[in-house]
């Protein structure tokens, strides 16, 4: 090998055990170095103070929010939706807070009780509360919601979370919202789920799912008739990390038909089910809810931040993806089914444009009237003339107007009102602001028109709907719909995999192990559906499951045809948890959120209760000795050995029945629920609820925050007594200055 001359770029480099030769190595160690040093430099410009938990969940001074904006206030102006003196009726309540509205769970055999507790026990101690020198508003009843169960209370939801003196109404809300029996949602939102008007047969899709607030609603009435419905709902977001808000939403529920997914809405994948003859055909769907993303101008009241950053040309970009995802929306329809397309928008460029072009495009669709919905909500008709604003300002009456190339590039010719009169626009609805106190939001109801019925095969296991003929199950876990379960779909080798990989589904055999031990300890009947539980492995049967949970015959068979083809978040009801030998003789312990479907099938283990037992159980945390229950009882549950097992509590009056899973161990028994669980249980058989461990946090940061502020006070009030007092040692001094300058001189 040559020589190489010093300093040149093949000199081979000097190394020392101090100073290593690697390169990246060095740069590696330095920048964790300046990392540290950065970290440490507690005088650093952008470092975030400590906080004081004392102040958590307290406002802090921040600056007003600047609720303007020129383009928006010119935009709607020159559309004229808001003629005369409205406009500026409008433009206040735009500027106002939005009230914090809220609904009670209409699904659980419980909901006219709480609201009834909710009234006696809350609104009710409202009355003559002073907040901010001011009386406080009366909740009111939202007259258009069915059956009462939605709240309407005139004020901020910070200054709901905040308020000393309404401390207890929102802590109660706050516990029945983790429990599943409040929704805290906005009036506006909850009008498409009731226009849709979902069966419990219905076969339903909702295409933009999370955060999961309507979805809830689709579920409630999917389960109107009862726990098993023969129909399903399945929850899609294209948003991986919100489709997680979608099942912490929904979970709640505890619904065995229902799956969330995580896909494009604009290209959702066709599900493969089997006919009735046994061969694949795509799944149509009886109703839809297409509530598709937005600018979300109608929600200026609650997203201040929309104010700021609002402009014409964020419409103009979405109108092609809300387009694109209608489209689809209405391919997936069955024939008489129903889809509703809604915003939380105010532009016609995202609402009557949409629509318009869509119906332009599939003539086999129509719009439904809205007069006949929800007939005490305040409403006005969809418009039939627009025109369409450039971001520079320049306006367009139609397409053909546009003359600059680079306008071109941005403005379609489906923005435009072109054969409005044509498809019955009115029908839309429009929902104000200023008209009833909500947000703005944009709702339609479009019909997909029915083809004459074919005969009905002989021997077909279906019956039709007398309306619009759509195929009702025998039941939730009928045979009718798994037919040649064994064929799957072939994968869909273009689909990229994105977010977090779930582990796969993974349907146990009916002879699995896990059953024995299950049937031994809770005597489970035959008629258990036990070709219905699936676990989540990668494993399948050579390792011990986790979590058991159950789903309807049609989920289950939707998840094993096209589990390589769609992707899966969640889906059905938990029963059964793996637990440690020590805590149970049974290795699987029953969960509260599948005890009232686990009761129907269990033979052993379960216990009928009386009022009493069952309050003594819902007690404190340090549970019942056995002694104390009654005798009954006791002899039934003095001998087990230490598990779970159910009390049952039969319904009684308006108090529905009441399953609670309780721990029996040797010396005693205790209620295995959360404590939001407890607390509602206590609310509806008329006991005062226990002070739960988050309340008791939040107790102690409002009290140490209020001894701050009274210290602070204190300390700025002996500070102004002190200025006073120096202030006036200084006017005394320079009086007496004065005074001596002034005297004659001896």
């Amino acid at each position: 090998m040559a020589d190489v001359e010093p300093g040149s770029k093949r000199e081979a480099p000097t190394t020392t055990p101090e100073q290593p030769n690697n390169r990246r190595n060095k740069k590696k160690k330095n920048k964790w170095k300046n990392r540290k040093e950065f970290l440490d430099d507690k005088n650093r410009p952008n470092k975030k103070p400590k906080v004081d938990p004392a102040t958590v969940g307290v406002r802090g001074d921040w600056e007003p929010i600047t609720k303007s904006n020129e383009q928006f206030e010119m935009y709607y102006q020159a559309l004229g939706l808001f003629p005369g003196d409205e406009w500026d009726s409008f433009m206040s309540t735009m500027r106002s807070d939005l009230p914090a509205t809220f609904r009670v769970v209409n699904s659980k055999g419980d909901s006219i009780p709480l609201n009834n507790i909710m009234k006696e026990q809350h609104f009710s101690k409202l009355k003559g509360v002073m907040i901010e020198g001011k009386p406080c508003p009366l909740p009111e009843n939202i007259s258009w919601y069915p059956g009462g169960l939605a709240w309407q209370l005139d004020m901020s939801r910070p200054m709901l979370r905040h308020s000393e003196e309404l401390f207890s109404l929102h802590q109660f809300i706050v516990s029945e919202v983790e429990r599943g029996s409040i929704a805290r949602q906005e009036a506006v939102s909850m009008i498409p789920p009731l226009v849709l008007d979902v069966k419990p047969h219905h076969t339903v899709l909702d295409m933009c799912a999370a955060p999961g607030s309507k979805t809830l609603q689709l579920l409630e009435a999917l389960h109107a008739d009862g726990p098993h419905p023969s129909g399903l709902v399945i929850a899609n977001d294209g948003d991986n990390k919100r489709c997680y808000m979608l099942v912490t939403q929904t979970k709640r529920f505890n619904s065995l038909a229902f799956m969330i997914t995580n896909e494009d809405a604009t290209r959702f994948p066709n599900v493969k089910v089997f006919d009735d003859k046994g061969s694949l055909v795509s799944l149509k769907y009886d109703r839809i809810l297409c509530d598709v993303p937005c600018t979300g101008d109608g929600t200026l009241r609650k997203n201040y931040a929309i104010w700021k950053k609002w402009q014409q040309a964020q419409a103009i970009g979405i109108h092609k993806l809300q387009r694109r995802i209608l489209l689809r929306g209405m391919d997936m329809l069955a024939e008489g089914g129903r889809i509703v397309y809604s915003t939380c928008s105010l532009n016609p460029i995202e609402n009557e444009a949409t629509v318009l072009s869509a119906l332009r495009d599939r003539p086999d669709f129509r719009l439904v009237p809205s007069e006949g919905f929800l007939p005490q909500l305040k409403r006005r008709p969809g418009i039939t003339t627009w025109k369409v604003m450039h971001n520079n300002g320049t306006w367009y009456e139609k397409f053909e107007d546009i003359t600059n190339p680079k306008h071109l590039k941005s403005i379609a010719p489906t923005m435009f009102p072109t054969d409005a009169e044509k498809h019955n626009l009115q029908h839309c609805m429009r929902v104000y602001p200023h008209d009833q106190n909500t947000g703005g939001f944009f709702i339609c109801v479009i019909e997909r028109k029915e083809t004459p019925a074919e005969s009905t095969p002989d021997g077909a296991e279906i019956a039709a709907d007398e309306k619009n003929g759509e195929a009702k199950a025998l039941g939730p876990f009928s045979d009718n719909f798994h037919k040649n379960t064994n064929v799957l779909v072939d994968k869909m080798t273009w689909k990229t995999y994105h977010g977090y990989k779930e582990d796969p589904y993974f349907f146990l055999n009916p002879d699995a192990d896990c059953f024995k031990v299950l049937k031994e300890w809770y005597q489970l009947s035959d008629s258990f559906p036990f070709g219905n539980i699936f676990a989540r492995s990668k494993v399948g049967e050579t390792a011990k499951q986790r979590n058991l949970s159950v789903a309807c015959s049609r989920l289950r068979d939707i998840i094993q045809q096209n589990e390589n083809k769609i992707k899966i978040i969640n889906c059905g009801l938990r029963l059964f948890s793996y637990c440690k030998e020590a805590f149970s003789k049974c290795p699987y312990r029953l969960l509260q959120e599948g005890a009232h479907f686990t009761s129907d099938f269990m033979g052993a283990k379960i216990f009928e209760v009386s009022l009493e037992d069952m309050i003594k159980v819902l007690g404190p945390d340090t549970g019942v000795a056995k002694h104390t229950l009654k005798p009954d009882l006791l002899e039934k549950v003095n001998d087990l050995p230490t598990g779970i097992i159910l009390f049952y509590l039969p319904a009684s009056g308006n108090v529905p029945a009441i399953y609670s899973c309780v721990y029996c161990t040797d010396g005693g028994v205790k209620a295995y629920i959360t404590e939001d669980e407890k607390n509602h249980f206590r609310l509806i058989l008329g006991q005062e609820p226990l002070m739960t461990k988050r309340e008791l946090k939040k107790l102690e940061a409002m009290e140490t925050h209020r001894k701050k502020k009274i210290e602070t006070a204190a300390r700025i009030a002996l500070e102004k007594i002190a200025l006073e007092k120096e202030s006036e040692e200084s006017k005394n001094v320079e009086a007496t200055e004065k005074e001596a300058e002034a005297a004659p001189e001896v």
